[in-house]
């Protein structure tokens, strides 16, 4: 959804209603949009003691969409009222909005009608050669369905609530050195020296001996169990086992006149003859001495076979690829022998199987599985010992001050990485590039070292030489910008923030399922 905002048009009256829709979608009129106490309709939601109805909800979902509409266009509005995250944006909106109006009116802020007048005279799309114009500022508010009354209180409650967010604004300010400081980060380059030790270097002392392949085995015997297996037969009972059998062609045929109605009213008989004997198919499974024989024979039905089937594996195709036919295959009253319940399918079919073979799940021995033991506890040990030489070198290359003592007198290459910036990696993973910049600087030519858990190996690096740009090289315009960009963040975290204290210190329960309830009747 937010791309969707990212890249709307530029034109003013959009930005004001843009502005608008940033803030929650602010009430117009609170006591419209939810009841106090605890009767009344059942509720989507409630904040404190008032409520957000379902109908209530129902109309802001609608009246959102139509909004959007406006501002985005029919079709771009229908996919964004589509999305699973729709509804429960619109709630939360209107949840936040309460707490900043509830808030406001606690704090006794007001919006004189003189400051509201002022606000929407200054408004540019509103003017005609340069000065404010009543007949432009109706025509425009027309134009995007809404009427004078609903602007000015949507946009009353709007200035009420930039009364509270004023404190964060003036806290998120920047100072040009912190823009400075930022510029000069973005613009550094790093040298830097790594050296890798790979858990393949230390494979060979890492091989277990046979004792610790048993005991591993011993105390994982679960892990190398193989899955049960069945075969089952089984049958299917649908409307397709009826047609026909209820009322003849011929008198289908007698009381309609196109091949439509035929086959509506044959479809329609087939399906009233199948509901009819779901409860006696049911019945026939239970009492059935004989598997699934005589409820087949009962019903004229094929008994099929299922081939080989495997606990928790579903297959890619046929009957059993439904994840609850293949549960049914492996229910306990089938196991013991007996018919299963009838399980109703996807299309509404109704399945029944019976057990033919069962083959329990058994341990592979130690012989079958022992390369894969070895090969797993290889792994672990080498990255253990991977680990400790790479501390080990680390510990000794910070005593040193020197980026040669990470090699171990040569023993793993020291790889060179010039001119290193955030923008260009130079071969360097995102991990490391992330831990290098994260370093400190060099003091007194000593390199600043570390090291990172990479793809099966360690990682030492070094930084050897930071070059970053004198603050006296910024561009003033580019100071300003960046200045502007990071009030603009810190204001919004700061707000949000408010906005989450303001919801933690308030009771708001959300009615997931009458909220679900409702965003399906919208769509």
């Amino acid at each position: 959804m937010m791309d969707v905002f990212r890249n709307f048009g530029q034109s003013f009256i959009a930005k004001i209603i843009m502005a608008l829709i940033a803030l929650s979608f602010v009430l117009w009129g609170v006591s419209g949009y939810f009841m106090s106490g605890s009767s009344g309709p059942a509720a989507v939601a409630s904040v404190n003691d008032h409520k957000i109805t379902a109908a209530v909800f129902q109309k802001r979902l609608q009246e959102t969409q139509e909004r959007y509409s406006q501002v985005f266009g029919a079709a771009t509005a229908a996919k964004m009222a589509k999305q699973s995250s729709f509804a429960g944006d619109v709630l939360n909106g209107l949840i936040g909005n309460i707490l900043l109006g509830t808030e406001a009116a606690h704090m006794g802020l007001q919006v004189p009608d003189s400051v509201l007048a002022k606000r929407i005279e200054a408004i540019p799309a509103f003017h005609e050669k340069g000065k404010f114009s009543k007949t432009k500022y109706q025509e425009v508010l027309k134009n995007h369905g809404m009427t004078p009354a609903q602007f000015e209180s949507l946009l009353r409650e709007s200035l009420r609530i930039e009364q509270i967010q004023v404190v964060p604004q003036i806290i998120a300010h920047a100072s040009d050195q912190a823009a400075q400081e930022v510029w000069g980060w973005s613009q550094e380059y790093r040298d830097i020296s790594t050296v890798t030790l790979s858990d393949a270097d230390f494979a060979q002392q890492a091989k277990p001996d046979a004792a610790a392949v048993r005991s591993f085995y011993q105390q994982h015997l679960s892990e190398f169990k193989l899955p049960a297996q069945v075969e089952v037969q089984y049958v299917v009972l649908g409307p397709q086992d009826f047609v026909g059998g209820a009322a003849s062609t011929h008198a289908i045929a007698a009381a309609t006149s196109s091949a439509h109605q035929i086959t509506g009213v044959a479809d329609q008989t087939a399906e009233n003859a199948f509901q009819a004997q779901v409860e006696n198919f049911k019945d026939r499974l239970f009492s059935s001495p004989d598997g699934l024989q005589s409820v087949a024979k009962a019903y004229h039905l094929q008994i099929a076979s299922s081939g080989l089937l495997t606990e928790g594996k579903v297959p890619s195709s046929g009957l059993f690829a439904d994840p609850k036919a293949l549960d049914l295959a492996f229910s306990k009253a089938v196991l013991a022998g007996k018919n299963s319940r009838a399980l109703t399918l996807k299309n509404g079919n109704l399945l029944a199987v019976h057990l033919l073979h069962y083959h329990p799940g058994t341990v592979q021995d130690l012989h079958a599985v022992q390369d894969k033991i070895i090969a797993r506890l290889t792994d672990e040990k080498a990255q253990q010992l991977a680990k400790a030489q790479a501390e080990t070198l680390l510990s000794q290359a910070r005593k040193a001050g020197k980026v040669t003592a990470l090699s171990d007198d040569g023993q793993y290459p020291v790889k060179v990485h010039l001119n290193v910036t955030r923008k260009d990696a130079q071969g360097l993973s995102p991990a490391l590039l992330r831990a290098v910049f994260l370093a400190p600087a060099p003091v007194d030519q000593v390199p600043s070292m570390g090291m990172i858990r990479e793809d099966k190996g360690y990682t030492l690096f070094a930084v050897t030489q930071v070059m970053a740009p004198a603050s006296a090289a910024v561009n003033p315009k580019v100071t300003a910008e960046i200045r502007a960009s990071l009030e603009e963040q810190r204001g919004r975290l700061l707000s949000a923030a408010y906005l989450s204290d303001l919801r933690q210190h308030a009771k708001v329960t959300i009615n997931d399922a009458q909220l679900a309830e409702a965003a399906r009747q919208s769509s």
